[in-house]
């Protein structure tokens, strides 16, 4: 897993965004060290992203040019006093994180523990 993810980190994100990454996933290794980071998907269309995983998939990390999604697959069920998760999904919410400026350690960390307790629910 460790050279996929490197492998994603370089083709994938942005340099200025890497921090973001990096930050998150020593957050997830705190608050939920029983998720499992892997990559899924890869097709021809689609490339593969990092998912942390418990009972099932738990958050993705998506890159993209303004920043990192990070899309919590129960997230529709979350109690969000941050106000910081959008979408309008059937069950995921998500939360783009343009900088560490906008790394919100405290909301990200709530909404971490919402998606390990929902997790097999």
């Amino acid at each position: 897993m460790a050279d996929d993810f490197l492998q994603f980190m370089e083709k994938r994100v942005q340099e200025k965004h890497r921090p973001i990454i990096d930050a998150f996933r020593t957050l997830m290794r705190r608050m939920a060290p029983e998720a499992e980071e892997r990559m899924r998907g890869g097709t021809e269309a689609y490339y593969s992203v990092p998912v942390y995983r418990v009972k099932r998939d738990i958050v993705a990390i998506s890159p993209n040019k303004g920043g990192v999604t990070f899309s919590f697959t129960k997230g529709a069920a979350f109690d969000d006093p941050f106000k910081l998760l959008g979408g309008t999904g059937k069950t995921s919410r998500n939360v783009l994180v343009r900088s560490m400026d906008d790394f919100h350690e405290k909301a990200l960390t709530h909404y971490i523990r919402q998606a390990v307790k929902l997790d097999g629910q």
